[in-house]
């Protein structure tokens, strides 16, 4: 069901519930001609969806309006602006779903028209054919007008499918930039994402416009702050040695009180386990009493509450060694430089993205200031400190470590 329709519930003559019937819902319809107003006149689809988020006139299904709602694909006839039914034409079967065998995922594929269901229903019809005409002029000219562009975007999603084919595991897990999927918008929590002219943006703010947060930044400017902020903040030696000692400490501190509880409970199983059997003996001998029995039982469920404590206890975790701290240092120091090395890049570029969890960006004071605040994960950075530690290349130092996450620590955070 399509906005701008109801449904339509009733029963025919046997009782049983008409099904595909719907009428125009007059409040809807009212919007999607003034969408093609505005659309015809000159109006983008991004600025129509801003203006109806603004005015709180909720979109199809009451999501948020975005220009993809309404530019859809001509050739598709999906989104507002093609929909066949605005002028009373119902069209079935105008695509069909495959999979992918590269892939396995599904996609539509366009069926040739001689394949579609075309039904007039004219008591659907919202625009009549002037308006419709008219948007469609508009289409077109702005086909014409950005051919150039569309053959680009064109070409470039074809160099990307001919990459998947080439490497698919690659092609699909290697992010777009180092810090793609990083960035997280500071007023609406949204995503920040690259936009035109190699610029992040949030993604809220462009796509609906309910964000106040209209501020972008350049990549390459963006990157430049978040390196040297992990090179002079999160990985300046004294800062990390100071953190990952306290870290180092109250892991190893865990361990060894749970080990010291353990042996405890171990050695009082063993003690239990040798009254009871003395006991038994006393038993067998002639020598029981209601006492005799009353204390099995008493130590009988002792060993079952032990046994159970014992069995729900995590698995030993092996003490971090004292020298990570000099191991971190180390391998940070050489992940900026290893960027500029294309055989190093992309283990760099993995290094430095599990480094962190988020990057904040909000608007600031001054006029296109944006402020950054990265949030380092502790644990993660541990983890990569260990990996590989005792081989040559980016960051080995020759000593084997060995580090387990653990949990009731904060966050580095800091400003870039």
């Amino acid at each position: 069901m399509c906005y701008g329709y109801d449904v339509v519930k009733r029963l025919d003559a046997a009782g049983e519930p008409v099904r595909g019937e719907r009428t125009v819902n007059s409040a809807q319809a009212e919007v999607v001609r003034r969408v093609f107003r505005d659309f015809a006149v000159g109006i983008s689809p991004r600025t129509i969806a801003r203006r109806l988020n603004n005015e709180g006139i909720p979109g199809p299904d009451s999501t948020l309006w975005t220009d993809s709602t309404l530019r859809g694909h001509a050739k598709r006839g999906t989104g507002f602006l093609n929909n066949e039914l605005y002028i009373g034409r119902l069209v079935w079967n105008r695509q069909r779903y495959v999979k992918d065998p590269a892939t396995g995922k599904r996609v539509s594929r366009i069926n040739p028209p001689g394949a579609w269901i075309v039904t007039e229903v004219p008591e659907l019809r919202i625009i009549d054919d002037t308006l419709w005409q008219a948007a469609k002029a508009r289409q077109q000219s702005l086909a014409t007008e950005y051919a150039t562009v569309i053959t680009a975007v064109r070409d470039s999603f074809a160099a990307r499918a001919a990459e998947r084919a080439a490497n698919p595991l690659n092609a699909t897990h290697r992010p777009r930039s180092l810090l793609s999927g990083l960035l997280v918008c500071g007023c609406c929590g949204g995503p920040f994402a690259l936009r035109g002219q190699d610029r992040y943006g949030c993604s809220t703010h462009i796509m609906t416009g309910t964000c106040a947060n209209s501020r972008t930044i350049r990549r390459d400017a963006l990157e430049e702050r978040v390196l040297i902020g992990l090179k002079d903040r999160l990985m300046a030696p004294e800062a990390a040695a100071e953190a990952i000692r306290a870290y180092v400490e109250e892991t190893n501190r865990r361990n060894h009180t749970r080990r010291a509880d353990g042996e405890t409970e171990r050695r009082e199983l063993d003690k239990i386990a040798r009254t009871i059997k003395e006991l038994v003996t006393q038993v067998e001998d002639g020598g029981g009493s209601r006492a005799v029995m009353a204390r099995l039982r008493e130590l009988e469920a002792r060993e079952d509450e032990i046994n159970a404590r014992l069995a729900q206890a995590p698995a030993d975790i092996p003490d971090i060694h004292p020298n990570v701290a000099d191991i971190y240092v180390r391998k940070v120091a050489r992940l900026a430089e290893a960027l500029s090395h294309t055989d190093e890049r992309d283990e760099a570029a993995d290094a430095i993205r599990s480094l962190i969890e988020k990057i904040t960006l909000t608007p600031g004071p001054k006029r296109g200031q944006i402020d950054a605040v990265l949030y380092g994960d502790l644990a993660a950075i541990l983890e990569w400190t260990a990996q590989n530690a005792n081989t040559p290349g980016l960051g080995g130092s020759g000593v084997s470590v060995s580090v387990v996450a653990g949990a009731g620590f904060e966050p580095a955070t800091f400003r870039l």
